[in-house]
């Protein structure tokens, strides 16, 4: 997988090597998608994309699978993070919008054309689930009165 050896060489061959303590032959051999002596097992790919706090391994992993891999925001602290987020799927769709409209200009999509309008629309996907997210973290829990609160 060549995003574990990009992982690695970034992280440091000889540096993760250490740290695990491995031999660093047998590090670039894992890391070395053309090897087939030493093999770079999940334990070993979920520790270097821990290490290097590089989620590239597993964003490979998911695109090569069919799937889109999106972070979950952290925290909302505001409405205004809302807001922002709205702002940026709205963005984001609009590009995937141009993208088909430049494409289409020609009256045909060639595939290098069809390549970059799925990358925006990738960007879009992921925009759209971060703002799913966004909105959940507003939801807010009202406790239930058993009785109505406003007497007559």
């Amino acid at each position: 997988m060549i995003a574990a050896y990009v992982v690695g060489h970034e992280y440091g061959v000889d540096r993760y090597a250490k740290e695990t303590y491995q031999s660093p032959g047998s590090i670039y051999n894992k890391l070395n998608p053309d090897n087939d002596s030493n093999h770079l097992y999940l334990r070993d790919a979920v520790l270097l994309t821990e290490k290097a706090n590089n989620d590239l391994i597993l964003e490979t992993w998911a695109a090569s699978r069919g799937y889109l891999l999106v972070k979950v925001p952290e925290q909302v602290c505001c409405d205004e993070d809302l807001s922002d987020q709205v702002c940026r799927s709205s963005e984001k769709m609009g590009a995937v919008m141009g993208e088909i409209y430049q494409s289409r200009e020609d009256g045909i999509i060639d595939p290098q054309e069809y390549e970059q309008i799925t990358q925006s629309i990738a960007t879009a996907i992921k925009e759209v689930l971060a703002l799913k997210a966004v909105v959940k973290a507003q939801v807010r829990d009202f406790p239930r009165h058993r009785t109505p609160v406003i007497q007559k």
